[in-house]
């Protein structure tokens, strides 16, 4: 093997890393924490892959019923598990971004 070939190879493999990386951490950015039972509206956005703005709108046209949301403070909150299952449970399966 010539040192280019080498040089070549070492790039790609650092690519490589620098790519699983960049997965892992997103992958633990979207883990929610087992102990976090009432999750911000960014936070289940995340979760389920649409924005904060959209967590709202499904909130206001019912797709989360009252046992998954409640009025913390000045913000609402999401239960992590009941929400989610709402949202996939949603009738017809519309996405509304």
């Amino acid at each position: 093997m010539n040192p280019s070939s080498t040089e070549v190879r070492v790039d790609r493999l650092i690519a490589e890393v620098e790519n699983l990386t960049s997965q892992i951490k997103q992958l633990i950015e979207l883990t929610p924490t087992r102990n976090k039972i009432w999750l911000r509206p960014s936070e289940i956005g995340q979760l389920l892959g649409v924005t904060y703005r959209q967590i709202a709108r499904y909130r206001e046209q019912g797709v989360f019923n009252v046992g998954s949301y409640r009025f913390n403070g000045n913000r609402y909150e999401y239960h992590n598990v009941r929400a989610v299952a709402d949202f996939e449970s949603r009738r017809g399966g519309y996405e509304n971004n």
